[in-house]
């Protein structure tokens, strides 16, 4: 089957935040129909995934670039046009996917975010939501098409490392895109105790997001998942 995106994340020890990543999955799948989506993480991840049907494999957090180069190559495996690669706290709203899917029909090499938001899921700031401002995107669900792709061999994260993905990955495919965009729409990066980083932006006079406009992006079933974080 031709699928036209792909989504591909990997996970370290954030079962409940994962959770919330998958019942996203299950929002703009009913949006927009099947989405292939792959979890790359260890084996205790395998079941939840299954609940969602959504592709997990198996594979030890260091380093975790191998992670990565895993879940491009299961989206080579099934023919995809593009990947989007989202963190496992990234929650795309379905704005954002139908602009990312519209562009992929022009062609477009690159597709990045222009909005960024980061949600406090517990701890002291429990429910504040703030922008990252003044910046354009492409870490966060950014979108690279396949032709990119072929030319690095899917092979996103070329060296062994545990630290500076986007870097990587940036460095990666920077000789072989030619058109790049930023569309609208939001991601959420939820931050719990569990993120693999430990960097807060509570304290940095961020913007202040009306935490009601995030929870109105979500389905039913991923507000409930956000009350157990």
């Amino acid at each position: 089957m031709d699928y036209k995106i792909g989504i591909v994340t990997i996970n370290h020890g954030r079962s409940r935040v994962l959770h919330l990543w998958l019942a996203s999955i299950k929002r703009l799948r009913s949006e927009f129909g099947f989405i292939p989506a792959v979890v790359v993480s260890g084996a205790d991840d395998e079941f939840i995934c299954s609940c969602y049907d959504v592709h997990h494999i198996t594979q030890k957090n260091i380093p975790v670039t191998h992670k990565w180069n895993e879940g491009f190559a299961y989206m080579k495996s099934i023919g995809v046009s593009y990947v989007t690669i989202s963190g496992s706290d990234d929650i795309i709203s379905t704005e954002l996917y139908r602009n990312i899917l519209e562009e992929t029909g022009k062609g477009t090499d690159l597709i990045g975010v222009n909005t960024l938001w980061f949600y406090a899921g517990d701890g002291a700031h429990r429910g504040k939501t703030v922008r990252l401002n003044g910046q354009r995107l492409l870490a966060p669900a950014k979108t690279i098409s396949a032709k990119v792709l072929d030319n690095i061999d899917w092979v996103i994260c070329p060296t062994e490392k545990n630290w500076g993905m986007d870097a990587i990955m940036d460095q990666a495919i920077k000789p072989y895109w030619q058109t790049r965009v930023f569309v609208d729409g939001v991601v959420v990066d939820v931050k719990t105790r569990f993120n693999l980083n430990h960097f807060t932006v509570w304290g940095n006079r961020l913007p202040v997001v009306d935490s009601q406009e995030f929870y109105k992006l979500l389905s039913e079933e991923e507000l409930e998942i956000l009350k157990t974080l």
